[in-house]
């Protein structure tokens, strides 16, 4: 925005201030998750305002299965009723539940929890914003939605696109009544995550 209104940018910055409290308390809720301290995570953002921007939540459960199968602990965020509701299909499905952290951090806790991850993957919503700001390893799954615009800063090359030919309607509602973001396998996934893991 900034460079539209001709004005040059050096470096691009995202701060944020992130108190030794915060990081404790962020800490001990990973603990108290079921996390064990040592053990890399990714930090799956399950949720979405607009619904075709979410990933399926049987396709998430597929995931949690294999980043157990790597060793990694599969860590959900998100926050609100819609979000809860999908991280409880995912724990019903997955073989080994995750750990679930949906609701329970604040911004800053959340933005410890994410700095410390192996990766953040998720739809176009704030949480993995918040990773690519952070520069953390982000897998942006998009649909009605554009990488160029929408997609995690600065990895561009981490977005996963549906290939229909309708992509980047900005809709929220797709008009052909699909879902969109089922159109992402998983294989696309975990082939961006595997350097990661």
């Amino acid at each position: 925005m900034v460079r539209e209104l001709g004005c040059q940018v050096e470096k691009v910055v995202f701060p944020l201030e992130i108190t030794a409290r915060e990081a404790d308390i962020a800490e001990k809720l990973l603990a108290q998750a079921g996390a064990k301290a040592g053990i890399p995570y990714v930090v799956l953002a399950v949720g979405a305002n607009w619904p075709n921007k979410r990933w399926p939540t049987k396709q998430y459960a597929k995931l949690v299965e294999w980043l157990y199968d790597k060793k990694v602990i599969p860590v959900l965020s998100g926050g609100g009723v819609v979000d809860e509701r999908l991280a409880a299909e995912i724990e019903a499905a997955a073989e080994i539940p995750p750990v679930n952290l949906v609701g329970k951090t604040s911004l800053k806790q959340l933005a410890h929890i994410v700095k410390q991850a192996r990766a953040v993957i998720g739809g176009d919503t704030g949480p993995v914003h918040l990773a690519a700001g952070l520069k953390v390893p982000t897998i942006m799954l998009m649909g009605p939605t554009d990488r160029n615009r929408n997609g995690p800063y600065g990895q561009s090359e981490n977005a996963i696109e549906v290939s229909y030919s309708c992509k980047h309607c900005w809709k929220r509602e797709c008009r052909f009544k699909r879902d969109c973001l089922a159109a992402i396998k998983l294989a696309q996934v975990t082939e961006k995550l595997e350097p990661y893991c």
